[in-house]
């Protein structure tokens, strides 16, 4: 016979191993982005069953989301923000104009281009 309730309760369970490697970043944006997606539920009157019903996820998943869970999918997250009406502008967030490090990078390799186009100019090319 398998483990009783009492047993499977106090059986933690151990992150997954890609839960490991969050960042502290990572996890207080996420708990930071749950809060406010609770306080814009709570702001619109929507008790968690309406706006998980209206998303088509679980209450529970719902209550996942608001508590900053990173098992929670980014569909999920787009869905639940779409139906709170906040969905406008999330993707300037991955605008190749907001990647400062792409940016740079970018910047970098035109530099590089440029140094050697000159030498190449520079240099006399018999024929």
């Amino acid at each position: 016979m398998g483990p009783s309730r009492v047993e499977k309760k106090q059986t933690v369970q151990a992150k997954p191993k890609w839960e490991k490697f969050l960042t502290f970043e990572v996890e207080t944006k996420l708990k930071e982005m749950g809060r406010l997606l609770g306080e814009a539920r709570k702001r619109r009157r929507m008790s968690t069953l309406d706006l998980a019903s209206r998303s088509g996820i679980d209450r529970r998943t719902l209550a996942q989301l608001e508590k900053g869970s990173p098992k929670v999918s980014l569909g999920i997250f787009l869905q639940v923000l779409s139906m709170l009406n906040l969905l406008r502008g999330i993707d300037e967030v991955v605008q190749p104009y907001n990647d400062i490090e792409g940016l740079a990078s970018a910047v970098q390799k035109a530099r590089r281009r440029q140094k050697v186009s000159k030498k190449i100019a520079d240099e006399k090319v018999n024929f």
